[in-house]
C-alpha cells in the first residue's frame, strides 16, 4: 500500500492542468500588484500562494484517482 506522502511525478495531463492553473494564478498575482502595496496585498498574495499549493495537491489527487492508486485519499475517521 502506498503512503499519501510518497512522491508522485505528474503525468502529462496533470502537467497540462498545473500549467493552466499557473497562468491563471500568475494573472491574479499581476493584477494584485497593480494595487497599492499594503498589508492587504500581502495577505492576498499569501492566500493566493496557499491556494496554488492546495490546487497542486488537488491536481495530484486527481491523477491518483485517474490511475487507481492503491490508497484511499480520504482519511479514516473513528466514531469516538
Amino acid at each position: 500500500m502506498r503512503s499519501r506522502f510518497d512522491y508522485i511525478a505528474y503525468d502529462e495531463e496533470a502537467k497540462a492542468h498545473q500549467a493552466q492553473l499557473k497562468l491563471l494564478f500568475t494573472a491574479v498575482e499581476d493584477k494584485l500588484w497593480t494595487l497599492a502595496n499594503t498589508r492587504y496585498i500581502s495577505l492576498a498574495l499569501t492566500s493566493l500562494e496557499e491556494c496554488y499549493m492546495w490546487a497542486g495537491k488537488a491536481t495530484r489527487d486527481d491523477q491518483l484517482v485517474r490511475n487507481n492508486y492503491e490508497f484511499s485519499l480520504e482519511e479514516e475517521r473513528s466514531n469516538s
